[in-house]
């Protein structure tokens, strides 16, 4: 069985390389919300305290944030147009006529996704510390667990859009625009407390945003050290998650549609 992961593993990675969009685009995100950010509010804001924070700087918050939007767009969109566009060239189908198990495909198309957003957060990471200094009182092993939960409620989601039956045109549509409405209703990488003056409107719909509850999530477990107010909501956003892997075992379209393959 670990020799067939594997080899799914390194098939699922090839194909992957030969789509650099997927490759650009999540090691791309971070710096240019970092980029834009400095364009709009100015070029000194990343280094500033955060608030009431002390020892706390936005870069760090922004680092979290940025991490979390990562891992979100590598599950909807990366993971949905892979898994789609397997479905429709037929491979899934093939695939499914091999002794490989479902459950090792599913984890294939985890393990991918997971290292290319540990190949993104680990080099936007290393840029504002190389720019900006270590953060102080940061917690790696908090910030990495923290980020395995995000990237679990993520790639979910992805596996069931992705397996659904529809075209992958389809597919190519509605993974990008819930991207889109999560990654701009959560503050779109901002530290989402400097949108309660600017815009009180889009600092409410933060408070329910899934992306931005997670990004908090993920912020005070790795730089506070404590666990945030938004853990119920994390907590809910898991066991959907697990309802969803269910749901997606057994709506799984391995037939797909033959379209050509782009």
């Amino acid at each position: 069985m670990r020799r067939s992961l594997w080899a799914l593993v390194r098939g699922e990675a090839a194909v992957l390389a030969r789509t650099p969009w997927a490759l650009l685009t999540a090691v791309a995100l971070p710096f240019a919300v970092w980029l834009l950010v400095m364009l709009f509010i100015g070029s000194s804001f990343p280094g500033m305290e955060f608030g009431a924070m002390p020892g706390v700087r936005v870069v760090d918050r922004m680092v979290a944030e940025l991490a979390v939007t990562v891992a979100v767009f590598a599950g909807i969109v990366v993971v949905t147009l892979h898994v789609a566009r397997a479905r429709a060239c037929g491979m899934a189908r093939w695939l499914r006529r091999t002794p490989m198990r479902d459950g090792s495909y599913f984890a294939a198309q985890v393990i991918v996704a997971g290292g290319l957003v540990v190949v993104s957060v680990a080099v936007f990471a290393a840029v504002m510390s190389a720019i900006y200094g270590a953060p102080a009182g940061w917690r790696p092993l908090s910030f990495a667990g923290t980020l395995v939960v995000v990237c679990y409620c993520a790639f979910s989601v992805g596996l069931l859009l992705g397996g659904l039956r529809m075209p992958q045109s389809a597919a190519r549509v509605a993974a990008p625009m819930i991207f889109v409405v999560l990654f701009v209703t959560s503050g779109m990488g901002v530290p989402r407390e400097g949108w309660r003056q600017v815009a009180p409107w889009l600092y409410e719909i933060t408070t329910v945003n899934p992306l931005a509850q997670l990004a908090d999530f993920v912020f005070d477990a790795a730089y506070l050290g404590k666990p945030s107010a938004t853990w119920p909501a994390v907590a809910a956003l898991t066991v959907a998650a697990l309802v969803v892997n269910a749901g997606t075992r057994r709506a799984f379209d391995w037939s797909g549609r033959l379209e050509p393959s782009t």
